[in-house]
């Protein structure tokens, strides 16, 4: 199972996940909303893409990068430009920190229904592009 660096972790109900380091987790929405922080009425529907790179693992986890990846709010598409996260041993949960073009910065906090090696999962970003703050919750399925 996985090559050389293969980390092997237990998932509740599932057999052995392995994950590489070198290997990509796609996050793509099926569906999405976002609201404005302190004006509940400001709201919409949103997407987005994120695909991490295992670049690391450690005793606990795993270190990610982003390496790609887009979110759509209002209309407006910001690209992402750099990130990083930690995946937790059972490979279901991320959460890291990124920038997008524009001068966009986001917390980002992923769970897989499952894991990160091929599943559904939602995405919650807090995402600030200039002075507006935006709640963003995705609904993804996950390739890796």
């Amino acid at each position: 199972m996985g090559g050389p660096g293969a980390v092997q972790c237990l998932v509740f109900g599932q057999s052995t996940v392995s994950v590489s380091v070198g290997q990509t987790l796609t996050l793509t929405s099926t569906q999405g909303a976002y609201r404005v922080a302190g004006q509940p009425s400001e709201n919409g529907t949103t997407s987005g893409t994120m695909t991490f790179t295992v670049s690391g693992s450690l005793t606990e986890g795993y270190t990610l990068s982003l390496t790609s990846g887009s979110i759509v709010v209002g209309g407006t598409t910001y690209t992402t430009t750099s990130g990083s996260a930690q995946m937790n041993p059972s490979a279901n949960v991320i959460s890291g920190q990124g920038a997008t073009s524009s001068g966009g910065a986001f917390i980002v906090q992923a769970t897989a229904h499952g894991n990160f090696v091929s599943s559904s999962g939602s995405v919650s970003l807090d995402f600030k592009a200039g002075s507006t703050e935006y709640l963003i919750n995705l609904t993804t399925i996950i390739q890796g």
